[in-house]
């Protein structure tokens, strides 16, 4: 199974219908995998993948319910006979506190706790209650792939930025202990970032909109995500395991270990700033 043909595979996204979500359930499907896209709202995205090798179902769910997460897995083991690949993307952010929080940072004494409250049962237990769920399924056949979307170390210290910030760093974090529990089963869990503000619908404005800027200048494309999440999906990256790979930084010239390689760092904080 390579990167370039995951025919036979069956992988879920949260998050799938937009931005980050979008771009890997496209490139998973495009590579032949088939793909639950697993979303909060209504989206087309069934209609966009028609032509693609692999199969997408569009599936509207709330990840903050462990019993619509447990829906999600039963759904599509039935669907499409299995899982092999689970990526925890689905988050919301800070304009669930502010629409102007890029340009006006809020200070975390102004947070409403029932905002608090919601983005973290989203970006934290959404993806813990996924992952609980899916993880049985593959460490009865012996492989599988955790994958969980966090965001840049400045961007989970950020002043104003809390609590997407924390609640980041929280499955940053999570995603080290997990690594290490599932060392030695052919399940891994690793991380994958786009490498700066994405240009998506967490920020202000419209993505493609002229100007739409992040706190470090200039927005990434969420096509970013597509090569290394399908490197992700395969068995060409048995063995790796609790590692942080940002899309940005992945090199499609070189082979897919040394791109690899030449993206990714330790998962959690460990020595860097």
């Amino acid at each position: 199974m390579t990167a370039s043909d995951l025919s036979g595979t069956t992988c879920i996204v949260t998050g799938g219908g937009r931005g980050l979500g979008r771009a890997m359930v496209l490139a998973l499907a495009g590579a032949g995998a088939n793909v639950t896209a697993a979303m909060h709202i209504a989206d087309d995205i069934e209609s966009e993948a028609a032509g693609l090798p692999g199969k997408v179902k569009a599936m509207v769910a709330d990840i903050r319910d462990p019993m619509q997460c447990a829906e999600i897995i039963s759904d599509t083991v039935a669907t499409f006979g299995g899982i092999d690949t689970l990526v925890n993307n689905a988050g919301v952010g800070m304009l669930l506190v502010s629409e102007s929080f890029n340009r006006t940072p809020p200070k975390f004494w102004d947070v409403q706790p029932e905002i608090w409250a919601q983005i973290i049962e989203t970006n934290v237990n959404g993806g813990f209650q996924m992952a609980r769920e899916a993880v049985p399924h593959m460490l009865e056949k012996g492989w599988g792939r955790i994958v969980n979307v966090t965001t840049s170390i400045q961007t989970m210290q950020r002043a104003g930025y809390s609590p997407y910030g924390p609640s980041k760093a929280a499955l940053e974090t999570s995603s080290s202990c997990w690594a290490e529990d599932l060392e030695g089963t052919g399940v891994t869990c690793n991380i994958l970032i786009p490498g700066g503000a994405a240009d998506t619908n967490l920020l202000p404005g419209n993505p493609g909109d002229e100007g739409r800027t992040g706190a470090d200048g200039m927005l990434v494309s969420p096509d970013v995500m597509r090569a290394p999440i399908k490197w992700l999906a395969s068995t060409q990256s048995d063995g790796w395991n609790g590692k942080r790979f940002i899309g940005r930084l992945w090199d499609g010239s070189l082979p897919a270990d040394e791109a690899a390689k030449a993206c990714s760092a330790p998962a959690g904080f460990g020595d860097r700033a």
